[in-house]
């Protein structure tokens, strides 16, 4: 018998037929340009074209439809009611933002709940032909967020919140909007669907106050240049599904108004762009902010929202300083053309019982305020239990009961790992189950000592082929976005996309050295209670509060083995050295719940050998003539080898801290042992390290450049001092 269709035949015959529907279907949106016509839709179908484009398929509208043989139609299910009952469709229950693919009568229906959730449902079409190199084989599925606030925290160089050469660097570079419309397509691409943007005072560079002329900062051309790189930041996040806040610190006002009344002015205190000082609450200020919020709002029509950090030169009464937000941000607010959204840092270190008053009685803002708490200060990840928020008390009044207008969002700060790439599922998934109860909205995910915009690390000569320097840290941003939308997202989804950047014979192997690696700073900061930003930066061993307001000598930001011995743990399960050994030389029993230092030694040895394992094994792959490889191995080998030391630190700590209450000269020999070997790991971590990053800025220590190399003298330090304890 005749066959009428070869079955490759009927493959490729089949997908052009199939984009040729697309096309046709949605010919008013993915024939215009994509990035200006202002269509989620659109700009999904960019996306999905370009991965059609890898397996040699394009959009075209001009195909014959009537021969199409498999069909997809995209129907946003909130507003295609009637199409959904044309085509005979149930589809679950879908919430803003979620979509489900079905698969009927040789057709793919993708419904989405809102337009964010087609927009979600053709990139996950996207992702499945970027695997499968096929269009043959997708498969069904319900998608709906578990969070409907996924939020990244960015912090703008200018007007900048703290000051240094790694922060300002970027100043260009931000202010591109080629830079944003990359950066926001990753967010979107992950799930993210808020864009916080941080600064002192953000007012000035954004209007031309008009009842406080004196107030403006640009004037002509350059601030024609400001106005229209809002405006198109603003619009580029809409297009693409997400929100866009401003945020700023109190009671800081623009330059010209300090120069022109005298107010707000700090005089020459070094620190005085993130001072604790009294508050300056003259009327003028309030109702400068006032208006100035106001005009905001409305001048920019694509701003979601604002929001208020309280603390920075707010040392008041809490009573005063919730009425001056009142005053001037809640007020501005119900003063504007249209209702925004609001975000409101809980304020530290007060009494939670006023802040909640003042805040429930906000009832006017169409849609819940977000009420912003710093998970274990500025090192969330570290512990995914709750130990300290900023001022560092934890209380349960903000949730307990639940509240009436408002919904919390943890910020999840990353001050600790900006140098080497870091993603562990593991970790992101048990802090979403621990921490995301009914009143928890979602997740703010960023850094203040960090901006990735600027790629400044590396070294002259590496080989990679990224723009930004958030490129680097992919594996971080699809790890916290697309679990924060969908935690049960399975890992093979993720080692899927090492596979597609490095190959099948190496992905599931590089994913895994990842999660072992990316284990020892959420260990260390477990281990090593850091509190401000400053106070640790695990992937240096470093504590830099230690130099505030001297940084002369930068080395001694290093934790040397004292201070691993007697520093207080984050974790209350974790035992501290000191802790240790006292239970120990005291027969106490340890908890089946606490983790000793030998304990942890032991997990870290494991992790630093099976990373090394595992990079000796890719690096006889193929992979390694693919761009980048090179550099992403040898972050993994460097966990290895920062996961080693550490271990040893610990077993060299516990053994000096015993001989020292025991004067136990054997014991003192053993710990110089460990700190022996602890200094061949971190000369392996010079030697990884060395071949592709340069010196660069680093603000937990401001004035001195960071590099691994720089602290070695401090690793040798520690035998001289294990050396001189008896």
């Amino acid at each position: 018998m005749k066959k009428i269709f070869d079955p490759q035949r009927i493959s490729k015959f089949i997908s052009i037929l199939l984009i040729a529907f697309l096309s046709g279907t949605l010919q008013n949106y993915a024939a215009t340009n994509p990035t200006t016509d202002g269509n989620m839709r659109a700009i999904a179908l960019r996306k999905l074209e370009s991965s059609l484009g890898k397996i040699g398929y394009r959009l075209d509208s001009n195909n014959d439809q009537a021969h199409t043989l498999f069909e997809v139609i995209f129907l946003n299910g909130e507003h295609e009611a009637a199409s959904i009952k044309k085509h005979q469709l149930k589809p679950n229950k879908l919430k803003p933002e979620g979509y489900q693919i079905i698969r009927k009568n040789n057709k793919v229906y993708v419904v989405g709940g809102d337009e964010s959730g087609l927009m979600y449902g053709i990139l996950d079409l996207r992702d499945q032909i970027e695997v499968n190199k096929s269009i043959l084989n997708i498969a069904e599925k319900t998608e709906n967020a578990r969070f409907h606030f996924r939020a990244i925290k960015f912090n703008l160089p200018w007007s900048s919140y703290r000051q240094g050469e790694s922060l300002q660097l970027h100043m260009e570079t931000v202010k591109d909007t080629v830079f944003w419309e990359s950066f926001l397509d990753m967010m979107a691409d992950n799930r993210f669907n808020a864009l916080t943007l941080w600064n002192l005072h953000p007012f000035t560079f954004m209007i031309q106050p008009e009842k406080f002329p004196e107030a403006t900062q640009f004037t002509g051309q350059e601030f024609a240049d400001w106005q229209q790189f809002w405006r198109t930041l603003f619009r580029m996040a809409k297009e693409r599904g997400i929100e866009t806040y401003i945020l700023n610190w109190n009671i800081i006002t623009s330059p010209g108004m300090t120069e022109t009344h005298n107010v707000a002015n700090y005089g020459d205190d070094l620190e005085w762009h993130y001072g604790f000082t009294p508050a300056d609450t003259s009327q003028i200020i309030v109702d400068y902010m006032r208006e100035s919020i106001t005009q905001v709002i409305n001048e920019y029509p694509n701003l979601t929202g604002l929001g208020v950090s309280m603390g920075e030169r707010m040392k008041m009464p809490i009573d005063d300083a919730m009425l001056w937000v009142k005053k001037t941000f809640v007020e501005g607010m119900r003063n504007a053309d249209r209702r925004v959204k609001f975000i409101h840092r809980a304020p530290f270190s007060i009494d939670p019982e006023v802040a909640r008053n003042y805040i429930e009685s906000y009832t006017d803002f169409p849609d819940p305020i977000i009420m912003e708490f710093k998970f274990n200060w500025s090192h969330g990840h570290s512990t995914p239990n709750l130990s300290i928020t900023h001022g560092g008390s934890i209380s349960d009044q903000y949730w307990n009961p639940k509240p009436s207008n408002y919904q919390m969002a943890w910020t999840m700060r990353n001050e600790d790992f900006i140098m080497l790439n870091w993603g562990n599922t593991d970790f992101i998934r048990e802090h979403i189950a621990k921490n995301g109860q009914e009143f928890v909205a979602g997740y703010f995910v960023g850094s203040e000592t960090y901006i990735p915009a600027k790629e400044y690390r590396m070294k002259a000569g590496a080989a990679y082929n990224w723009k930004y320097a958030y490129e680097k840290q992919w594996e971080f941003y699809q790890m916290w976005g697309r679990l924060l939308y969908d935690p049960e997202l399975d890992d093979s989804f993720f080692i899927k996309q090492f596979e597609l950047r490095y190959g099948n014979e190496v992905g599931g192997k590089m994913f895994e050295a990842l999660r072992l690696g990316s284990r020892m700073p959420l260990a260390l900061a477990s281990f090593y209670k850091g509190t401000w930003d400053f106070t640790l930066y695990c992937e240096g061993f470093l504590n830099g509060g230690q130099l505030y307001r001297n940084y002369k000598e930068a080395t001694k930001a290093f934790i040397n083995i004292d201070e691993m011995i007697n520093h207080p743990t984050l974790d209350v399960n974790y035992l501290s050295i000191a802790q240790f050994t006292d239970r120990k030389l005291q027969n106490t029993p340890i908890k089946d719940e606490e983790i000793t230092p030998l304990q942890l030694a032991d997990d870290l040895e494991e992790n630093g050998q099976k990373i090394l394992q595992l990079c000796s094994e890719i690096e006889l792959s193929a992979a390694k003539e693919r761009v980048n490889f090179e550099i992403e191995r040898n972050d993994m080998e460097a966990w290895a080898h920062l996961s080693l030391y550490f271990a040893e630190k610990l077993r060299g700590g516990v053994s000096l801290d015993e001989a020292v209450k025991t004067q136990n000269k054997e014991l003192q020999k053993e710990s110089i042992i460990h700190l022996e070997r602890a200094a061949r790991h971190w000369q392996n971590i010079i030697d990884v390290t060395s071949r592709q990053y340069q010196e660069v800025s680093l603000l937990h220590i401001k004035t001195t450049k960071f590099s691994w190399k720089f602290f070695y003298p401090q690793v040798l330090k520690d035998i001289e001092i294990a050396k001189g304890k008896l």
